[in-house]
């Protein structure tokens, strides 16, 4: 795919999405989703936004063909537009089709390689919410996934698109790997950041990069208007680089690569561009919130309030409740991270097992069981993410199928029934113990 721009092209390499694993920590969601303000032709009072999908492998379901495997699926994109507190307009609904073949089984069933792609639209500024529905044309198994957005008028005389992190770039090729999702892992010695600068006259501007860590403190929230929090907070400017262009008017495409300090920490950063005339005063800013993950410890770790929800199956309500009641995304996560640093069985080591397990669990959870719902909310995956994967499982068919899952070693067995036919099985009897921990 080649995006035009006034002086250079770019290449987006859409389609194989092929990522080291501890290099980009993903949780194991069942894909992934992007939206870019882009300064592009538009229609008046309309701006273009560029929607990202990454679907990793191991959710399709691949059927051997003639020269290895394929699968494909649908996409299905619902733009709601957000009017007051509990109201939305339907605005419009797209669709396309993916197709995607390998030639040997085991990629079939990669986290680490993602089918990408890319699908354009414009919309008036304002607050969206994006519906994006994938089917599996395989099991028409259906998996549903909502992003808001925020749409931004770009007809100001020099505006900035949404920064785009990336996996890869090749200055030579021209080519660049999209990063689709809000975390990144901490082993990155480095993160490339795409963006598209459009002046209407020509001018000279300063672009000034930064990434900032923000700070806890008592009193009013975090910096970061994307963050939905507050102005005049305490921050740390972690990098700031600044350069001098002498413009033309139309579009220039920037890659900037921010060197990450060794070490760096995990939490929330937030990286910021500015454009300043000669005379320092900012002519645009964008900014994307992201947060840094341990690649080892919370690779499963994507949102963290719906982390935070997941520890229901093992904390006491009073816990949940604390960490929820901190006052901005650093003091919850940092309360997170507390109380699993409480039930760390290897304190002083880089690795929580007990915490990898239980998420592991979890993706596995929603990987499996999977559908109108998150796996782990459903029973069968309550008790994959208490107790694991059973030893093995007892079928039963009948009108209302039943499963009843073995645990040898822990001289267990649950047994779940069908009682629709559609494969929502049920618990037939409820977990007569109080939530402290896995097995």
């Amino acid at each position: 795919m080649r995006l035009p721009f006034a002086k250079t092209c770019w290449h987006f390499v859409v389609g194989l999405l092929l990522l080291a694993g501890k290099a980009h920590a993903q949780a194991e969601l069942p894909f992934f989703l992007e939206a870019i303000n882009v300064p592009a032709t538009a229609p008046p009072g309309q701006t273009r936004v560029d929607l990202y999908v990454a679907v990793p492998y191991q959710t399709l379901q691949f059927l051997q063909v003639e020269r290895g495997f394929r699968a494909t699926y649908n996409l299905q994109v619902e733009i709601y537009r957000l009017e007051g507190a509990d109201q939305r307009r339907f605005v419009r609904r797209a669709g396309w089709q993916r197709q995607v073949a390998v030639t040997d089984f085991a990629a079939t069933r990669s986290a680490e390689t993602r089918d990408l792609s890319m699908y354009t639209f414009n919309l008036a500024p304002g607050r969206y919410e994006l519906v994006v529905q994938l089917e599996d044309l395989a099991t028409r198994r259906l998996l549903s996934r909502t992003l808001e957005a925020r749409v931004r008028s770009l007809d100001a005389s020099v505006a900035l698109s949404d920064p785009l992190l990336l996996d890869r770039y090749d200055s030579t090729q021209q080519a660049m790997v999209p990063h689709v999702g809000q975390t990144v892992s901490t082993d990155r010695s480095s993160l490339p950041v795409f963006y598209e600068l459009a002046v209407r006259q020509p001018q000279r501007v300063q672009l000034v990069h930064e990434l900032v860590r923000p700070e806890r403190r008592s009193g009013w929230p975090l910096i970061g208007p994307l963050l939905g929090i507050g102005r005049g907070e305490e921050y740390r400017v972690i990098y700031q680089h600044a350069v001098w262009k002498t413009l033309t008017a139309g579009s220039l495409a920037q890659v900037h690569t921010i060197p990450l300090p060794e070490g760096l920490e995990a939490g929330a950063y937030l990286l910021r561009i500015r454009a300043l005339n000669p005379e320092g005063e900012e002519l645009a800013v964008v900014e994307k919130p992201f947060t840094a993950v341990w690649s080892g410890l919370l690779a499963q770790v994507q949102d963290l309030d719906e982390a935070i929800e997941q520890l229901r199956y093992i904390a006491k309500q009073k816990d949940i409740d604390y960490i929820k009641a901190g006052k901005t995304p650093e003091e919850r996560w940092q309360r997170f991270l507390s109380f699993w640093k409480k039930r760390d069985p290897t304190p002083g080591t880089p690795r929580n097992e007990q915490m990898e397990e239980f998420y592991y669990r979890v993706a596995l959870a929603n990987r499996k069981f999977g559908g109108r719902r998150p796996g782990w909310q459903t029973d069968r995956g309550h008790i994959v993410v208490l107790f694991g994967e059973p030893d093995f499982v007892e079928r039963r068919e009948s009108s209302q199928p039943l499963e009843i899952w073995h645990y040898q070693r822990l001289g267990r067995r649950f047994i779940f029934i069908d009682r629709t036919g559609r494969g929502d099985f049920e618990l037939l009897e409820p977990i007569w113990e109080s939530p402290s921990r896995i097995r």
